[in-house]
């Protein structure tokens, strides 16, 4: 049940990532050819493109922490995990989710404060709130399918560190 809602999450995550990566490329280009070919950018398209941006990386965040791939610096790594393994990934994904826990109170609680105020964004003027408040439903998304990883467990993965061969 639980591996099917993370398969199920993860999928949604890179079908939505895709999208919002692709629309960037393409905001991007258009922008940069109207602004060297027909001069006349894209107004807007600097804000808009951070804005897609942060959704890309929030988005990238649960997929990497379903499958468990980020950056690691391995320097005594294999030599704490080589003594218990299952506990070494208890002690560190416990750790980076309470990080994430930590950083999904921080968002919402920006939100409901940009929402409080009414903040808007500078050129667009559209509201921070939604913004805030997707970019923290996907952290808070990541965390979920951090949790969801951590207790499923890896598909037999010798070393789910080393980069794939």
């Amino acid at each position: 049940m639980a591996a099917s809602i993370l398969k199920r999450i993860v999928q949604v995550l890179e079908i939505l990532s895709s999208i919002v990566l692709a629309a960037m490329m393409f905001l991007t280009f258009v922008d940069v050819i109207g602004r060297y070919v027909l001069k006349a950018p894209v107004f807007g398209a600097a804000e808009m493109i951070s804005t897609l941006l942060a959704f890309t990386i929030f988005l990238g965040l649960g997929i990497a922490n379903a499958k468990d791939r980020h950056i690691v610096v391995e320097l005594l790594d294999h030599r704490i995990r080589a003594i218990s393994p299952r506990i070494y990934d208890f002690v560190i994904q416990g750790f980076s989710i309470c990080a994430m826990c930590l950083i999904v109170y921080v968002l919402f609680e920006q939100a409901r404060e940009a929402a409080h105020v009414n903040s808007v964004t500078v050129v667009l003027e559209w509201p921070l709130a939604w913004i805030i408040g997707t970019v923290a439903t996907l952290a808070a998304l990541s965390v979920v399918s951090q949790i969801l990883g951590l207790f499923i467990g890896r598909s037999g993965d010798d070393d789910p560190h080393l980069e794939d061969t």
